[in-house]
């Protein structure tokens, strides 16, 4: 467990949890703020935390999204298997959608050269193919080589949910990251869910997922056209 944000812990949760009421969450977010903004060092060193897979219990649930949120905001990427554990820690989509925009906050950095960081040319292929990031290369899908998704960290989750025998729970989970995706709406978030509907592996889960947000949005027929239309979704698909 890290130990500066056990430290932290009860100071945070008082900050982030709704059961101690608005007034108690107001006053330790501005003690905290205050904090921050009066000790930069400190505010550097709680940025760029070291997370590994163990230190998802550093603090309550409803802690991470602000941390999430917050280091995010200063360009400070936590690592693809610290934000798996946090993911499967809890069903919070709350959580879980603060993981997914840490995930895509990668997207904006780019490595020397105008490439993006965690893009490898020994790797990946210019179609934009599956990067292992560790994983062997005898375990690779072979749909995965075909299949346009440029986040890293969706790629690998997305390749280890569609070698889930658990058919049902595969479905699901592919589904709850689809309608993230919408919810983000950016454009690197809707390309990737282009690319979870070209894999037929995940395009069923993806097409059920898309058609229940249009529903649940109530959008007039005109804006969701335009939404089918950016996402390549036939006007016949989808429907039920």
């Amino acid at each position: 467990m890290n130990g500066l944000l056990a430290i932290a812990e009860s100071f945070l949760e008082r900050m982030t949890n709704p059961q101690y009421g608005n007034a108690v969450n107001d006053q330790y977010s501005l003690r905290f703020n205050q904090l921050l903004g009066e000790d930069r060092e400190f505010a550097e060193s709680f940025a760029r935390l070291d997370l590994a897979p163990e230190d998802v219990g550093s603090l309550p649930t409803c802690a991470w999204p602000w941390y999430l949120q917050w280091r995010t905001e200063r360009r400070a990427p936590l690592s693809p298997e610290f934000l798996d554990a946090l993911f499967d820690s809890t069903d919070d989509p709350a959580v879980r959608m603060a993981v997914i925009q840490s995930a895509f906050s990668d997207n904006d950095r780019e490595a020397p050269g105008g490439r993006h960081a965690d893009f490898d040319p020994a790797e990946d292929a210019p179609t934009g193919d599956f990067r292992e990031s560790g994983a062997h290369l005898q375990d690779r899908p072979e749909w995965a080589q075909s299949t346009i998704i440029q986040n890293g960290w969706l790629r690998i989750r997305v390749a280890r949910l569609t070698s889930d025998t658990h058919v049902d729970r595969r479905r699901a989970e592919i589904g709850e990251i689809a309608t993230y995706l919408l919810q983000l709406g950016d454009a690197e978030s809707l390309a990737d869910l282009r690319g979870l509907l070209d894999n037929p592996r995940t395009r069923e889960s993806i097409i059920a997922a898309i058609a229940e947000h249009l529903v649940d949005a109530g959008l007039d027929p005109q804006t969701e056209a335009r939404w089918r239309a950016q996402l390549g979704l036939p006007e016949e698909l989808g429907r039920g």
